[in-house]
């Protein structure tokens, strides 16, 4: 599997950990390709197909960054606003980054602590990047735990030493390198069941549905107790009327899961208890059993390609 950084640092020359971070974490892994866009677009004329050549042969895209203002650098908002483009990204035809890991590794110059709401930045980081958690779902990228560290900025005799941004940096490739190498090592049957887990925690929340369709084709099958749908827009229908009818916070207990396996197709037959409250203040509980068929794309990615529910 190959890996793509996007690194956007106005002056990498004099960075202290953005430099040490790509630089390392890029010695540690086969197929790390580096694409520092501040260096190739210095006037900020960026390259649109070359970018898109580059995300289209990657199967997880990592943006390292430096957080300024509350936000990415003005390099990489200008690259996104670019490259992400309709029916690239988005759109009826936008589906080219389907599928892809989407990672942020960002380097925080303020503490810890000055991010939470008594403190002079009043909200986490988690809280500061949702606009590009919805991107990476609006464009149906599997959407990763961001990784971040506090305390990078190093300014000569007034904040922080050299030597203690270098020790931070060192733990950030580490939490870095153990999200790639869990992308890599982790056996097919193990990848099949926490997805399986995250969907329903997504569901349980009604999230929102580009959460769910970077999973799904346009020949995709779905047997609800509710009818029979077919492909995303199927799916978003039967989705849209769930949401009028639930409020959010449900409960989808996996009683039993059983995984088969036969050339990196997967049937997965579950049994599911539902709790969940009706937006009419109705208690609602399901008994199910359903009965999933999912294939590994050559790329790695999940796709189902049949999802029946029967109720018990």
């Amino acid at each position: 599997m190959k890996t793509l950084m996007i690194l956007a640092h106005p002056n990498l020359k004099d960075s202290v950990a953005n430099k040490h971070i790509s630089t390392e974490i890029a010695a540690q892994f086969n197929h790390f390709e580096i694409s520092d866009i501040f260096n190739q677009y210095p006037d900020f004329k960026i390259d649109v197909e070359a970018e898109q050549a580059k995300l289209l042969a990657a199967d997880t895209i990592i943006f390292q960054f430096p957080f300024f203002w509350y936000n990415m650098p003005a390099i990489l908002k200008q690259w996104f606003d670019e490259v992400f483009s309709f029916n690239f990204a988005y759109g009826s035809k936008g589906d080219k980054l389907r599928g892809k890991n989407f990672l942020l590794s960002i380097t925080v110059g303020g503490p810890e602590e000055a991010y939470t709401p008594i403190g002079y930045n009043h909200f986490a980081i988690e809280e500061l990047i949702r606009p590009l958690q919805q991107t990476a779902y609006l464009s149906q990228m599997n959407y990763l735990k961001p990784v971040y560290t506090h305390g990078l900025t190093y300014v000569p005799g007034v904040y922080n030493t050299k030597e203690v941004v270098l020790q931070r940096a060192d733990n950030h490739i580490k939490k870095l390198a153990a999200v790639l190498e869990g992308i890599t090592n982790t056996s097919a049957e193990v990848r099949i069941e926490r997805f399986v887990k995250d969907w329903f925690a997504k569901f349980d929340v009604l999230a929102d549905a580009s959460s769910f369709t970077p999973y799904i084709n346009n020949d995709t099958k779905f047997q609800f107790v509710e009818g029979e749908f077919t492909g995303i827009k199927g799916f978003e229908t039967w989705y849209t009327n769930i949401k009028n009818i639930l409020k959010p916070n449900n409960e989808h207990r996996i009683e039993s899961i059983i995984i088969q396996e036969e050339n990196n197709a997967f049937d997965v037959y579950l049994t599911i208890k539902l709790k969940a409250e009706k937006v009419s203040s109705e208690l609602l509980q399901l008994n199910v059993k359903e009965h999933w068929k999912l294939v590994l794309t050559t790329n790695g990615q999940i796709q189902i390609k049949e999802y029946i529910v029967n109720e018990l």
